[in-house]
């Protein structure tokens, strides 16, 4: 098994050469836009295992629905179930709370489906991190952490 090992101090400098995206200009209410500043700061999106190499960050608002959003993607030999168990191991090391959803059984992880529930709260409204599917193994993967948007909690992971 590939050693796994917090490396987010380093990324930021590393972070400097990727691309960056902010489509939030026009569909952000300023609420939604500093909560989107917010998320891109997490360091939950900057935890990577020692093999992970960033290619990619973004934030802003949903066009679709206001949704505040950060992410970032990465590049990463390791297995998605390793990816997978890293990050859950880091989301309960930085106090978020684990509420299953219907697609993930309780204390499983499928990788497939990408990361059970996972959510905090900031700026009064909870927060919810995924690392989504991508439907097949692949070296490259994808952070998100997403706000709850004008229409209300439009995850499958609802806190509450």
């Amino acid at each position: 098994m590939a050693r796994i090992a917090v490396s987010a101090s380093l990324f930021v400098g590393a972070l400097a050469g990727c691309a960056a995206e902010d489509d939030s200009s026009d569909i952000c209410s300023k609420r939604d836009g500093q909560l989107a500043e917010q998320l891109n700061d997490l360091p939950i999106l900057d935890a990577r295992p020692e093999s992970a190499t960033p290619t990619k960050s973004g934030s802003g608002c949903d066009a679709s629905n206001g949704q505040a959003y950060a992410n970032r993607s990465y590049r990463s030999p390791l297995a998605r179930t390793e990816i997978v168990a890293f990050y859950e191991a880091a989301l309960v090391r930085d106090g978020w709370q684990a509420r299953p959803n219907s697609a993930v059984p309780p204390g499983t992880t499928r990788a497939a489906t990408g990361i059970n529930c996972y959510f905090t709260k900031m700026d009064g409204q909870f927060v919810h991190f995924a690392i989504p599917s991508s439907g097949s193994e692949s070296t490259n993967y994808i952070l998100e952490v997403n706000g709850q948007g004008q229409d209300g909690w439009a995850s499958s992971c609802t806190p509450e």
